[in-house]
């Protein structure tokens, strides 16, 4: 008995083997698939094209974490500094179909035959260009926001101006030729922005996700959060549209931190 046991011994090491590479590839697709590890590779792929799609003289600003006058931080794909304005670009790593406008609150995506609904990431990219304002003191007028689509996804509505895939955002981006800013500044815009993403700690910086995930998780009715985007007060509210409940702001419309009941 003991003789066959020894003899099945190298296939059973080949199978364990076999289950462990099994599970260690689905743990690697399933990493390498992750939201967080796409948006990366988006944020990666636009970058390296506006490197090699626009001259020497813009400047361009990758992954950049700004403080905010209410204590929280905001992140910003990428900015490009240069004498027609300064681009603030927004990446999203989307496949299947995309709908939406400019207009619309929320878009929606497509994927055979499951929808599900994101934020507008033109009022998204706005929110960075008031910041940017903010903090350069300079008017919002010198600032372009750009939506650079990568991934396999494909628009079944109109693109609004300054939304594109990721493949022509260099080339949206020379499209505008009226100067704005004098060239000697151009250093000294990229240099004060990097400086403030200088002022902010490793802490701070960490805490971004978990502040993003508190926006959009949900809380129980009765729980009564702080505001997640300034740390205030929030009131329970209905919708006009379905009648669900959620929490808003009690700052509203100075601020505009809204959480899910569940």
């Amino acid at each position: 008995m003991n003789e066959i046991l020894e003899s099945f011994q190298p296939m059973f090491k080949m199978l364990w083997g076999a289950l462990f590479l099994v599970i260690a590839l689905k743990l690697f697709f399933w990493w390498w698939n992750s939201p967080k590890r796409k948006g990366a590779r988006g944020e990666k792929l636009v970058a390296g094209r506006l490197r090699k799609g626009l001259p020497d003289e813009y400047r361009i600003l990758n992954d950049i974490y700004l403080p905010l006058p209410d204590g929280t931080t905001t992140q910003i794909d990428h900015i490009v500094v240069s004498q027609y304005g300064v681009f603030v670009v927004e990446t999203k790593t989307y496949s299947g179909w995309i709908f939406g406008d400019e207009k619309s609150k929320e878009w929606t995506q497509s994927i055979y035959r499951k929808k599900s609904r994101f934020q507008n990431p033109m009022r998204q990219n706005y929110k960075h260009i008031c910041a940017l304002a903010d903090n350069l003191g300079i008017d919002k007028s010198y600032f372009h926001g750009v939506v650079a689509f990568t991934g396999d996804c494909t628009f079944k509505t109109e693109m609004p101006d300054g939304v594109v895939y990721s493949r022509r955002a260099a080339e949206y981006i020379l499209s505008h030729n009226t100067p704005m800013i004098k060239p000697s500044q151009l250093d000294e815009l990229a240099s004060a922005i990097a400086e403030w993403q200088g002022t902010l700690s490793e802490k701070q910086i960490d805490s971004h996700v978990a502040n993003l995930q508190k926006r959009h998780s949900s809380v129980r009715e009765g729980d009564a959060p702080l505001c997640p985007y300034c740390g205030g007060e929030m009131l329970l509210r209905k919708r006009r549209g379905d009648g669900k409940s959620f929490y808003g702001c009690k700052s509203y419309p100075k601020c505009r931190g809204i959480i899910n009941v569940e």
